[in-house]
């Protein structure tokens, strides 16, 4: 038996590794071969992880909670699964707490990696396709991270006798998700309130508490269902009275936010606006066509779209770039942009560009980087993935990229990864990074206010917010989606990104290298959506708004309350720790 469960992971991993070294993009292959080689592992070790039944039991139970977690999350449709999935993780824990006490922390972390684990992989796979080793890491430590606020959650139930049970378990994960939307080591793609990217409709809400709101909603769903199940796997089958919390929690919320996607009304100016979708290939096309065939492609493209009332031309993040920052205003590719831009007056173009420059004799950057063009002669410069407006008449206006990507743009801690050079130099990165701002900017065009985000920095709620302080009226995205081959990847991130709509009712001018391009409006609904691999440009409206909501004023705040919670759940854990090895009685 335990070799036929050995070829059924071990076959996979070996076709996929196969598959993935004759083919030049890998789509899915990825998640064979990861969750083959995870597999096989688990195997291979079986008879130390699994000695009983009960053993057996809370394995297949922690691959629940990591197949359910996967099945809630976009591009999956069964959202609602997420009101559920953490409940088979949880009743292991509780059957570990009982069992074992403080000698469960070593089993309590392997189930909830596995769990973890699965969720990462079936989910978000895809970063392998943008470098393998990127997958790798992506995947091994974001699973991790994820363990930490269930073994706080562990621990402060056997340190305070369930004092804090149910409340603790909220507030660590919280405080978990906030943190990974603010350090350097930054990877909030799963963050559980992304979820209801797939569903807009549901997630109206978010005007008043971004994101995290979906992520409580989520775990207090869990929480209000645990009572239902537990007395299930206990025989007892399901009691009306145990469900109706779970379920008044779920629909109640549910349908707030149904009455006001059905009743909002955009607020705001119309403006009309084109977007391009060039089709480069990122991995073997976008970086080697000579730049004159791709400018002759925008171009022709621009034109089939521009009228004399468009107001805004979007094209994609690092539509141009490998040239000198300082000469940007003489690069044939801007002084052809400009010349089309001549025979539409009222019109400015957002695009992405990726140049670099050259640094003074003793000028310091964070991203000061060698380049050696013979023994005893290097040059220093910096690099940047930047957004910048041209139109008629104005100089050009530069927002440098802010949020970026760690391996490929950023080293995280550089002082303490020295070690991941070779890592760093498989993303396509260097140890030093990119420029980044540190403040967010806005183009100013004929009284109108676009806020440039670029890529990456869609993921953020908080930090979008930042735009619509300095102004922004609307939201520009602009991505290079095809790293991730035609896979959930890109379909994920419309998704995500759409959630900045809800929370700051802005609506987004989306154009991906390849991908989907699309408008998205107030209500986070995307429209005019282009296809993956798709040649082509459209013309549409978007509605400016100058209106604040909710969130975009206050930001994160359920992030900050549960930082606080923790801190002080963390902080009594310790000190009841302390008392019972003092031997202090209450």
């Amino acid at each position: 038996m335990r070799v036929i469960a050995l070829m059924a992971f071990f076959v996979p991993a070996a076709v996929s590794a196969w598959r993935m070294s004759e083919l030049p993009l890998w789509g899915y292959w990825p998640m064979g071969l990861l969750l083959g080689v995870w597999g096989t592992s688990i195997v291979l070790f079986l008879h130390r992880l699994v000695k009983s039944e009960q053993d057996l039991r809370h394995l297949l139970l922690s691959t629940a909670t990591g197949v359910l977690l996967w099945l809630g999350f976009p591009d999956m449709p069964f959202t609602p699964v997420l009101f559920v999935a953490f409940i088979p993780l949880l009743l292991v824990e509780d059957d570990l707490q009982r069992q074992f006490g403080r000698r469960s922390v070593v089993r309590m972390l392997f189930y909830a990696y596995h769990a973890f684990f699965l969720w990462n992989v079936l989910s978000t796979f895809w970063v392998a396709n943008t470098a393998f080793v990127a997958g790798i890491f992506a995947n091994v430590v974001n699973a991790g991270l994820m363990v930490l606020p269930l073994l706080g959650y562990h621990w402060l139930r056997h340190q305070t006798a369930d004092r804090f049970r149910w409340i603790s378990l909220v507030v660590f994960w919280l405080m978990f998700e906030y943190n990974h939307l603010h350090w350097e080591l930054t990877w909030p793609f799963l963050s559980l309130g992304n979820a209801l990217g797939q569903y807009p409709s549901w997630a109206q809400w978010y005007s008043l508490t971004g994101m995290l709101g979906g992520t409580v909603w989520f775990l207090a769903g869990n929480v209000l269902f645990f009572p239902a199940f537990s007395a299930w796997m206990a025989g007892k089958g399901f009691l009306p009275r145990t469900l109706l919390p779970g379920l008044a929690w779920f629909i109640v919320p549910l349908l707030v936010s149904l009455t006001m996607f059905h009743t909002y009304e955009p607020q705001g100016d119309r403006v009309e606006v084109a977007v391009v979708q060039p089709n480069f290939e990122p991995h073997y096309e976008k970086f080697s066509v000579p730049q004159r065939q791709q400018l002759d492609r925008f171009l022709e493209l621009s034109r089939r779209v521009l009228g004399p009332e468009t107001k805004y031309l979007v094209f994609p993040e690092t539509s141009f770039g490998n040239f000198e920052w300082s000469e940007l205003e003489y690069q044939e590719s801007i002084r052809a942009l400009r010349a089309l831009l001549d025979s539409f007056p009222n019109c400015a173009l957002i695009t992405g560009v990726d140049p670099y420059r050259i640094l003074k004799p003793g000028e310091e950057s964070t991203a000061r980087r060698p380049y050696v063009r013979m023994p005893g002669d290097t040059m220093w410069f910096d690099a940047a993935n930047m957004a910048i407006q041209i139109a008629p008449g104005q100089e050009v206006q530069q927002y440098v990229k802010g949020k970026l990507v760690p391996g490929a743009e950023c080293t995280p801690y550089r002082w303490f990864f020295f070690f991941m050079e070779p890592l760093v130099d498989q993303l396509g990165g260097s140890m030093e990074g990119l420029r980044r701002s540190e403040e967010r900017a806005v183009f100013l065009h004929q009284g109108k206010r676009l806020a440039p985000v670029i890529c990456y920095e869609s993921v953020f709620g908080e930090y979008c917010n930042g735009y619509i302080r300095k102004g922004g009226e609307a939201f520009a995205i602009i991505t290079n989606d095809g790293w991730w081959d035609d896979t959930p990847g890109h379909r994920q991130h419309l998704k995500i990104g759409a959630l900045r709509a809800i929370e700051t009712r802005r609506e987004i001018i989306r154009s991906a290298n390849t991908g989907i391009s699309c408008i998205i409006d107030q209500r986070g609904v995307p429209r005019q959506e282009t296809r993956y691999g798709e040649t082509t440009a459209f013309r549409s409206e978007a509605v400016f708004n100058k209106e604040m909501t909710f969130y975009t004023r206050w930001g994160d705040y359920l992030g900050r309350m549960g930082l606080f919670a923790a801190v002080f759940m963390v902080a009594y854990g310790l000190w009841m720790a302390l008392k019972g090895r003092l031997g202090i009685k209450s």
